[in-house]
């Protein structure tokens, strides 16, 4: 899943370049009627997930049967790491490798639908999020943005719909999914489930009119040396050890980037996300194997 790196300090790596003319599409594979067999791991073709770690009673995201409508749904789950250290957070997020998360998208819908059964776990929380990003020519701008979040559980198939707020009047070049049983990484609960169905787009939002102020938001997912996030602002991540000493500070300048952290002790580590503006959006910790 992941495009190998060859840095040995900590490095942040802007994942976007300028983008050309290119065809729009709905959300791919958003039916989860393709799947993709690694060798060791199967995963929804088009889309990206923690399962090439191992884990005890089953991969983190898996094909369901059947689906509503068709054959398959995705189902996503928290579940116990191998040895027991941490749980892992069921994720999953339209793109086809970690240098391409996302999709091409120039259109400005007024939500993301689908159809989806929840069991989340007491203290846990279930979370879509859709975002939309354009390249300013250095970097890439959140123009777009909506949430859904969810506790409980529910009995059968439900449709959802994710409103979406436009803090721009311009068209977007890129969109993002991501689906979480655990909404945050560092206390996820196993045991949370999700399961996912005929996503689409609905309903467009007006050009000239920008709609409301988007909420700022942070999303961070570790995968062995590297550190993924999609952040709606600019700026910067801490990193402390139990007892509470900073070890690493990291500028985050893009809002879809890769942190190489091969430097960082193993262990237990804590993390704060501070946007330029001084506000903190995100906190959590991880085990560092």
């Amino acid at each position: 899943m992941n495009a190998p790196i060859t840095t040995f300090s900590l490095v942040l790596f802007a994942c976007f370049s300028a983008m050309g003319t290119t065809s729009y599409a709905q959300v791919p594979n958003g039916g989860f009627e393709d799947w993709t067999d690694h060798g060791n791991y199967t995963e929804p073709t088009g889309w990206l997930t923690y399962n090439e770690v191992p884990t005890p009673g089953g991969p983190t995201v898996e094909a369901g049967t059947p689906g509503h409508p068709g054959s398959f749904h995705a189902v996503i789950t928290t579940r116990q790491s191998t040895g027991g250290i941490m749980a892992i957070q069921g994720w999953i997020s339209a793109g086809t490798s970690s240098a391409h998360a996302g999709f091409p998208f120039g259109q400005r819908p007024g939500s993301l639908t689908g159809q989806w059964q929840y069991a989340i776990q007491p203290a846990d929380t279930g979370q879509v999020l859709v975002a939309f990003t354009k390249w300013n020519g250095s970097a890439a701008d959140v123009i777009g943005q909506g949430s859904l979040e969810v506790v409980g559980g529910n009995g059968g198939w439900q449709a959802f719909s994710v409103p979406i707020t436009w803090n721009s009047g311009q068209s977007p070049d890129t969109a993002y999914i991501q689906i979480v049983s655990s909404i945050h990484f560092g206390s996820p609960v196993i045991g949370s489930t999700v399961k996912v169905d005929d996503l689409a787009f609905s309903g467009t939002a007006g050009i000239a009119e920008p709609v409301g102020t988007a909420k700022p938001f942070v999303q961070i997912r570790p995968a062995g040396d590297q550190l993924h996030i999609l952040a709606s602002e600019p700026g910067t991540l801490q990193f402390f050890d139990a007892s509470g000493r900073t070890v690493a500070r990291c500028p985050v300048r893009s809002v879809r980037c890769i942190i190489d952290v091969p430097g960082l002790p193993r262990g237990f580590l804590g993390y704060r996300f501070i946007s330029n503006g001084g506000q903190q959006l995100a906190t959590g910790k991880w085990v560092r194997e």
